[in-house]
């Protein structure tokens, strides 16, 4: 069975109503099952979509800062993101236990995650743990509305962590590929300059949750012929566990140069 996650963050200790979250999902994404089995509480609630288990938990104390450092300095999505973050006082656990398959499993995740930001009014953001993302709630209502019902909506989903590692060349690696079913990316001594490079990444991981893992170990991706860069599975340079698809670039000045 799989399990999906997310962390609602809040100011005020607000609650969060079954029939709030329902009305929501009913008004937004009115294809799905009818929600049923509906548990409502003061510290807890859930309900039944299909055969898909829905259940959200409330704690009474705000998520740990060393979960949220990190991704509060890098975010691009949230602007003054630690100021803005560090005055939450309490969090909502949403969680999803399906046996679907990872891309719809977070799908479903994001639109329960998106009617309970709607449903509370002190609820300022999500903590995406499988990314290790922090996203404002009008962001992340917006993507789940406006992004997710024609595909996925990586900015929400992959963290793309990209730095340069020399006066001309960058690297870089993905963070939410696994929860999705598929190796995470990674470069170093990238030729690309960041921004492309961020491209890059984000196009190859598109590419792979549109059309599941059809990028074998030494195959080449590139935008033309002329272009270059092979694709080989390896153990991760960064000191994640398990395999990573790691591009190593075959010619030293890149079509799009700094």
């Amino acid at each position: 069975m799989a399990l999906g996650l997310s962390m609602i963050m809040l100011t005020a200790d607000t609650p969060i109503r079954v029939g709030d979250v329902q009305h929501q999902l009913a008004e937004n994404w009115p294809d799905l099952p009818a929600a049923t089995e509906a548990e409502d509480g003061d510290d807890s609630l859930s309900f039944r979509l299909g055969e898909e288990l829905i259940v959200l938990a409330r704690m009474p104390i705000p998520i740990p800062w060393t979960e949220l450092e990190g991704p509060c300095e890098t975010s691009i999505l949230w602007r003054n993101a630690t100021e803005e973050v560090k005055q939450h006082q309490f969090h909502w656990i949403v969680t999803v236990h399906s046996n679907l398959e990872p891309v719809a499993n977070s799908t479903r995740l994001t639109q329960v995650t998106a009617a309970a930001l709607a449903a509370c009014s002190s609820a300022i953001g999500v903590y995406w743990g499988n990314a290790t993302l922090i996203v404002p709630k009008g962001i992340f209502i917006d993507f789940a509305k406006e992004v997710l019902p024609h595909g996925a909506p990586l900015h929400i989903w992959v963290d793309f962590r990209i730095g340069m590692d020399s006066e001309k060349t960058s690297s870089g690696f993905t963070a939410g590929m696994k929860a999705l079913g598929h190796m995470e990316f990674e470069t170093e001594h990238s030729p690309e300059p960041p921004g492309k490079l961020h491209q890059r990444l984000m196009s190859l991981a598109d590419y792979v949750v549109e059309n599941g893992p059809v990028i074998r170990d030494g195959d080449t991706v590139g935008e033309d012929a002329e272009e270059r860069i092979h694709v080989v599975y390896s153990d991760s340079e960064f000191g994640r566990q398990g395999k990573v698809m790691r591009l190593v670039y075959e010619q030293a000045n890149p079509k799009n140069p700094w």
